[in-house]
């Protein structure tokens, strides 16, 4: 991929887009036109000299959705820990949109990175075919879920085992109304709905639509307080499921909050199952799913040394299996 590409894409002159790409004088309208182009064609920079950068010999990069979803937190304070005894800088970015990605990802390339960690990334850029692309240039390690059919380094945790464990237990309890609340978007929260659904199904019980609550910004610390305040107009209807499951743990926390609010008993009134594990399930008394977030990170930093060494050249996967880790928010389904 060449300016003249660019140029050809973008309709204007290819002293343009080097200006563009030198951030230099350019009307907004063109850079615009430039950008747009970039995007489409996938275009990533030739690396920068790291003698001109001050760069250290050796630097990898986190990126992640968010900086205060605890579980981010803790992922990417392992990683840098077990970089750091080795001397190896790590940068931090935030992916939680495909074009912030992009354009982070870009920046990282240009600056002559030697690895990238992706934790949870959106879809956009492996639907894009950026990953398969990057993946020719500099080693990758995807953590989290993703869909089997990109063939890169991952860490993936296998989110079917741990939903089936969540229901069998909620099941055994007698629970039948559970209400599955989300983020709106995610690869991981689409295969944990997916479960939910098919297993109350087999149990005679298929959930209506209406018992999935969507809830914006809940991938970060604020979406406890829009968990609690979605939660809290459902309960004033009068609507009273025996049980919720919150697909993290800031929803998880936001619906305990909602449910003692209303004058409610946990768990026996409601009962509430969370996921994760965060530090935030342990001091809130949660029942949540456990994912190992300190064995991903450290599993991560293993794939990424066997492929910046090289002693892998083809894409490997490790799966981390979750388990359910039991405290006071689950209990028997109140009787009808």
């Amino acid at each position: 991929m060449t300016i003249h590409e660019i140029a050809r894409e973008s309709g204007v002159s290819i002293a343009t887009v080097s200006r563009v790409l030198n951030k230099g004088p350019v009307s907004k309208e063109k850079r615009n036109l430039v950008e747009a182009a970039i995007r489409r064609l996938n275009y990533i920079p030739d690396d920068l000299t790291r003698r001109n950068l001050g760069a250290p010999s050796k630097a990898v990069a986190v990126l992640t959705h968010s900086m205060t979803n605890f579980f981010s937190m803790e992922f990417a304070e392992t990683v840098i820990a077990r970089y750091g005894d080795a001397g190896t800088i790590v940068y931090l970015c935030r992916n939680d949109t495909g074009e912030a990605e992009y354009r982070c990802l870009a920046d990282l390339m240009a600056r002559g990175i030697d690895g990238i960690i992706l934790h949870d990334p959106p879809l956009d850029n492996f639907e894009s075919g950026l990953f398969a692309k990057m993946a020719q240039r500099v080693p990758l390690v995807v953590v989290h879920s993703f869909p089997e059919a990109y063939e890169l380094n991952a860490v993936v945790v296998d989110q079917n085992i741990g939903m089936k464990k969540v229901m069998a237990h909620l099941l055994e309890l007698g629970h039948r109304d559970i209400l599955f609340l989300r983020n709106p978007y995610g690869f991981s929260f689409d295969l944990k709905e997916k479960v939910w659904r098919e297993e109350l199904t087999a149990a005679g019980s298929p959930p209506p639509d209406e018992n999935v609550l969507s809830l914006p910004d809940t991938d970060r610390e604020i979406g406890i307080e829009r968990t609690e305040d979605a939660l809290t107009a459902l309960l004033e209807t009068g609507r009273r499921p025996t049980a919720i499951f919150a697909a993290n743990d800031i929803i998880g926390v936001g619906a305990l909050n909602a449910v003692r609010r209303a004058g409610l008993r946990v768990p026996e009134d409601i009962s509430i199952m969370s996921h994760d594990n965060t530090i935030l399930a342990s001091s809130y008394r949660l029942s949540s799913v456990d994912l190992k977030i300190r064995s991903l990170a450290h599993a991560a930093v293993d794939l990424m040394t066997y492929a910046t060494e090289g002693f892998d050249k083809e894409p490997r996967r490790i799966m981390i299996t979750p388990e359910l880790v039991l405290r006071d928010s689950t209990g028997p389904a109140r009787p009808a």
